[in-house]
């Protein structure tokens, strides 16, 4: 018999102590069936089921090793495991409960001289006062969980405690002070000097952070450290909360089909065993949904995050203006805009839909007074994207007043900042809002350029109401019915790659072998590009054939020349053009296929194929799209040669 199987306690330990949380949760649960555990023993198996996934179990362990420890009177690690449970129970939303064994852990505390364990209970205690913006109290507590930490040589603590104040300073508006905080706890994290827990504590804290003050970039930096990190230790808890935030980055940068994919596993892995975050999860998941033009589930969304203690501003105050009650979007905006308890980063988040609802409203003053309250909030933050979107809210106060070329310049600023940041959604918002500037001063073609624009990136980014509402404002221009073969392309698993490279010029240089090779192969056959946003392209075709097999000449070419994969949808369909732009249901649907595209496949409809026999397919299936009630039929294209 093997030595695992005679003694799982031992080969458990050992387990856990080479990071195999598999092995090490099943040995050590084997052992609990045998034989009654240590108390440090059952806080390894509760920290083997969190890295598991098995929240449901942690609590049940670590009130027997809270028990444990009662009984040997250790009372001062009794006390650190009482305010493990305080935590737990208050992402379980159970804050009475959370309350009393922080009481408890209190009361056991004051018993013992100082030690490290007294400031763990302070850096829980400065959590709940942060949560309820007791700035200066949760601040001193932070700084004495730091003091504790050195004296007693407690990395773990002192580099979560550092970060604590860095996160109070920075809600506190005091950016720069807290930013030094934030970085040396990260460095701590990055340099492997703590234990797995309080990297991930310290990764997802430092996430949450850039991400409140819309810093998107170094936000998708440390989630996909964290997700990496995770990944290398084989934890599958903390993705789940790290999914949420990584959610809110690519649906800035305009990548709502992988935010959605994102969210809705963040929401459904969190709801259980953290309905706090699960709570976030959906809110997200709601605000996706709604660019993405799909109102029902919006809502939905937005419900769920609401019941799990999650406000549902603005999200819910922007759909109901986008199903056109205005006068009810304003009024629950200005209610949420008006509460004097949020702190700058949550004002940040407010009001920019609070501009937009008002101006729709009618209510230009009350716009302008929120424009000006974000500017301040940007001054204060200078982060990238919150000038850009006081820019852009400053150039939707002038529209409404009439003054169309203050808003041309705002809006023309808005649109540089997030093109350099890649936050495609809203350039495409920029470019639509310059369009209705340029109109209302007098330059139609000007306003045509920009939205087209406009409603090419609406096409490629799945923003179907958004594309069809500038559609509406194409049509004072001639719209001609056609009929076209449009192409879509893109990277799979972009992101990931970006973040793979040595660095971000050689991807660039990556990018652009790419662009050339596509728009080289375009070429040849006869293809237009309609729009190219990031690692993708839009194009349209006169004939079927020169589309597949643009679409064949692509795939081969990336086969012998690059490492990724790329995806191609391909679809027959009539459109209303506008000049040199495309719109309409079959753009909408040539983007779906597209999507629904494997890496290294072309996806076809069926209709498309039907006359071109000289092109080999398989995979004959149908598959449902998004906004459209009837599957579609559609293949895949063989493209290897021989």
């Amino acid at each position: 018999m093997s030595q695992i199987t005679q003694d799982p306690l031992a080969a458990g330990r050992e387990a856990i102590a080479r990071l195999d949380w598999v092995a090490g949760y099943e040995l050590l649960r084997a052992a609990d069936e045998t034989m009654e555990l240590a108390p440090e023993d059952l806080m390894l198996l509760g920290e083997a089921a969190m890295w598991n996934g098995q929240m449901e179990v942690i609590h049940p362990y670590f009130e027997r090793a809270y028990r444990g420890y009662l009984q040997q009177g250790n009372t001062l690690r009794a006390a650190f495991v009482a305010t493990l449970i305080a935590h737990g129970l208050k992402n379980d939303l159970q804050m009475s409960v959370a309350n009393g064994w922080m009481s408890r852990a209190k009361r056991l505390l004051d018993l013992e001289d100082e030690a490290p364990e007294h400031g763990y209970w302070a850096l829980q205690k400065s959590l709940v006062e942060l949560g309820e913006h007791n700035f200066a109290e949760s601040l001193a507590l932070a700084k004495q969980a730091e003091e504790l930490g050195r004296r007693f040589g407690d990395r773990n603590l002192e580099i979560r405690a550092l970060q604590r104040q860095g996160n109070v300073l920075i809600e506190q508006g005091e950016v720069a002070e807290g930013k030094l905080f934030l970085d040396e706890a990260s460095t701590a994290a990055l340099a492997g000097e703590l234990d797995p827990f309080s990297t991930l504590v310290v990764y997802c804290n430092t996430i949450g952070a850039c991400r409140d003050v819309a810093d998107f970039e170094s936000a998708g930096e440390w989630a996909e450290r964290a997700s990496d990190f995770c990944e290398s230790g084989g934890m599958n808890a903390f993705p789940g909360m790290c999914r949420v935030n990584h959610a809110e980055v690519m649906k800035f940068k305009g990548r709502l089909s992988e935010a959605q994919e994102l969210a809705d596993r963040a929401s459904e892995e969190l709801r259980i065993w953290n309905p706090r975050i699960a709570g976030a999860a959906f809110y997200e998941l709601g605000e996706v949904r709604l660019r993405l033009g799909e109102l029902a589930q919006a809502e939905q969304a937005f419900r769920e995050a609401d019941e799990l203690g999650r406000t549902p501003e603005p999200g819910l105050s922007l759909l109901r203006l986008t199903q056109g009650n205005a006068k009810g979007a304003f009024a629950s905006i200005r209610r949420a805009a008006g509460d004097e308890s949020l702190n700058l980063p949550a004002q940040a988040r407010l009001l920019p839909a609070a501009v937009e609802i008002a101006v729709a409203a009618g209510e230009v003053d009350k716009a302008a007074g929120y424009a000006e309250r974000l500017g301040s909030i940007a001054n204060v933050y200078e982060t990238s994207a919150l000038r850009a979107s006081a820019a852009f809210a400053r150039g939707q106060v002038a529209l409404g007043r009439g003054e169309a070329d203050s808003a041309f310049h705002e809006f023309r600023d808005a649109r540089m900042i997030w093109d350099s940041n890649g936050a495609t959604y809203d350039v495409a918002r920029a470019r639509e809002q310059l369009g209705r500037a340029l109109r209302d001063g007098g330059d139609e073609d000007a306003a045509v350029w920009e939205l087209q624009a406009a409603a090419a990136r609406f096409e490629r980014l799945g923003a179907a109401r958004d594309a069809d509402r500038v559609g509406e404002l194409l049509m004072r221009d001639v719209s001609t019915e056609v009929m076209k073969t449009f192409l879509f392309t893109d990277i799979v698993g972009s992101t990931e790659i970006a973040s793979a490279v040595e660095s971000d010029r050689q991807w660039v240089n990556l990018l652009r072998r790419h662009d050339d090779a596509l728009r080289a192969i375009f070429a040849d056959f006869q293809g237009q590009v309609v729009d190219h946003t990031g690692d993708g392209f839009f194009a349209a075709f006169e004939e079927p054939a020169d589309a597949v097999g643009a679409a064949v000449a692509i795939q081969r070419a990336i086969d012998q020349e690059f490492e990724f994969d790329i995806r191609i949808g391909v679809h027959s369909d009539g459109a209303l053009q506008t000049r040199e732009n495309y719109h309409g249901k079959g753009v909408h649907a040539a983007a779906r296929i597209g999507a629904a595209a494997g890496g290294r496949e072309v996806l076809a409809s069926k209709d498309t194929m039907s006359g071109l026999p000289q092109f080999a397919t398989s995979e004959h299936r149908s598959i449902t799209l998004k906004g459209f009630k009837d599957p579609v039929d559609v293949c895949s294209v063989a493209w290897a040669p021989g």
